[in-house]
């Protein structure tokens, strides 16, 4: 859920622990490192090959897990359980997003390597099929309505484009956008993020990337502009209609910056510390999870206690590094995945330590 499961207004007071008790710190810093870590949240490998995408509320996690051959499967973690979500019958699924009532949705591939959207509930999974396409990808879910996009391919064999969608009690309808579109997250006002006029060429450079962030509420459309630059896309939304992304900073397109954009002061740039931040999410307080890479090109799990405060790097779990921080609940608990030596994924749980 990918607006209130982004929220981060109310700060719990408990320690995170390892299933075995053993409580997981910061890794080493690197050379270069341009941020501070902080010691406000501690890390928990969630004991999963794979990565954590979204959590809500209750702290269900929604996710994927990856085995020793290859094969995806949707997962969720729900209070130390791993449940398998499965997939349409091929073998490479995942779980994009979870809301407050246990709705997850995420994509997965058929037996005859179609990949489809899905929605699973109470232990039943649906297929939601392509939309006309060659592959669906639902974006995020709140109160059971659905948001993301499908994909065509037009007479022009070398370009893909998007087409946003949302469904709403089992009827799905297309954002009423220009072509090269994507819905990205929508909150509890039914308000929906994303980004428009993206059609991606294979080899498109940087200085034809013409695509905006948008808001989508009751049918009509705000674009929310760039940072001086030529694009713009957004990641994140929350219950006041905050949105958060990235955005270019100079006409090649090249240079790029995160954003935070309101509809009273519009688009803000925010603070990087010198490094480029991709923001991921935001909650109901303002504050901004993501990642954040300095010189290294390294990029690491960030946080930002609000949008106009430095960014923090979330300390690694023992053992890992590069990671990334993807959502984060009212709980402050934010889901996310590291990088470890032997070159695998695993699925990494943030929470406040006791104080925090």
């Amino acid at each position: 859920m990918r607006s209130t499961s982004k929220s981060l207004a109310i700060l719990a007071s408990a320690l995170l622990m390892t299933s075995t008790g053993q409580m997981l710190g910061a890794g080493p810093a690197t050379a270069d490192e341009c941020l501070t870590t902080t010691d406000r949240w501690q890390a928990v490998d969630l004991g999963v090959t794979g990565g954590a995408l979204d959590i809500n509320d209750l702290g269900q996690v929604a996710g994927f897990s990856r085995s020793a051959t290859g094969e995806t499967r949707a997962i969720v973690w729900d209070d130390g359980e791993i449940i398998d979500v499965g997939t349409l019958g091929g073998p490479r699924g995942y779980a994009s997003g979870i809301d407050e009532e246990g709705h997850v949705v995420g994509n997965s591939y058929t037996e005859s390597e179609k990949s489809h959207a899905f929605l699973w509930y109470q232990g039943t999974m649906q297929d939601l099929g392509l939309f006309g396409g060659y592959a669906a990808f639902p974006g995020d879910v709140n109160q059971g309505v659905i948001v993301g996009d499908y994909r065509t391919v037009p007479s022009d064999p070398y370009s893909r484009l998007r087409h946003a969608f949302v469904i709403r009690n089992g009827v799905k309808t297309d954002l009423d956008l220009v072509a090269g579109s994507e819905a990205t997250a929508i909150n509890t006002a039914g308000q929906i993020a994303g980004t428009h006029r993206r059609t991606e060429r294979v080899g498109l450079p940087a200085s034809q990337q013409t695509q905006r962030a948008f808001l989508w509420e009751n049918g009509a459309v705000t674009e929310l502009g760039t940072l001086g630059g030529i694009w713009s896309e957004a990641s994140g939304l929350n219950d006041q209609g905050q949105v958060v992304g990235q955005s270019a900073l100079d006409a090649g397109g090249v240079l790029q910056a995160g954003f935070v954009w309101d509809s009273e002061t519009g688009m803000r740039r925010l603070e990087d510390g010198g490094g480029v931040a991709r923001p991921k999410a935001i909650n109901d307080g303002g504050v901004i999870v993501g990642t954040h890479t300095c010189a290294s090109g390294t990029a690491r799990a960030v946080v930002w206690t609000g949008p106009s405060q430095a960014p923090a790097l979330l300390p690694d779990p023992a053992g890992g590094t590069a990671t990334a921080g993807n959502a984060v609940n009212v709980h402050g608990q934010i889901a996310g995945n590291a990088i470890y030596p032997d070159g695998q994924q695993h699925a990494v749980l943030w929470r406040l330590v006791a104080g925090g």
